[in-house]
């Protein structure tokens, strides 16, 4: 065992699971993918009357920082402050935050909504059968001639 950076090196051929485990702890992802986690689940950890008072926004040094439509969620909000800090706290099984700031959603993204994805939608109809298809003499055993093989029996199956 040597040492480099100030970490110990182990000299040993490690699992892929086993370099990944120690790859995300030295990277702080255990406390990461419980944020996620919380983000998540934020609804269940406060409840359908905390949870539509406020958004989650983030966290910076210890503190939560959450979002709320207007002035007065923003102030009722902020009475129940310590209850939301208990809360999260207890989903994260150890005293995480320390306090809480409550500001205007102001168009920003709750952590809490699910991130939109682009619909795609699938091809409805084949493009035109290209003139000269399958002309091509290509060895079968070729990555090229399976792909102009496939290629042709895409034209070749009806739709």
């Amino acid at each position: 065992m040597s040492i480099v950076g100030g970490r110990k090196r182990i000299k040993k051929t490690l699992s892929a699971a086993e370099a990944l485990d120690l790859f995300i702890i030295a990277r702080n992802g255990e406390a990461q993918a419980r944020l996620n986690a919380l983000w998540e689940h934020w609804d269940m950890v406060l409840g359908p009357d905390l949870s539509g008072l406020v958004a989650p926004l983030g966290h910076k040094d210890g503190t939560l920082l959450l979002g709320a439509e207007d002035g007065a969620a923003a102030q009722e909000a902020h009475l129940c402050s310590q209850d939301i800090l208990e809360r999260a706290n207890a989903f994260m099984d150890e005293a995480f935050f320390s306090g809480i700031r409550v500001g205007l959603m102001q168009g920003r993204r709750s952590l809490a909504s699910p991130i939109p994805r682009p619909r795609i939608e699938p091809l409805r109809t084949m493009p035109p059968r290209p003139p000269h298809l399958g002309g091509l003499s290509l060895d079968p055993a070729d990555p090229v001639g399976r792909a102009y093989a496939a290629y042709v029996r895409a034209f070749n199956t009806p739709v």
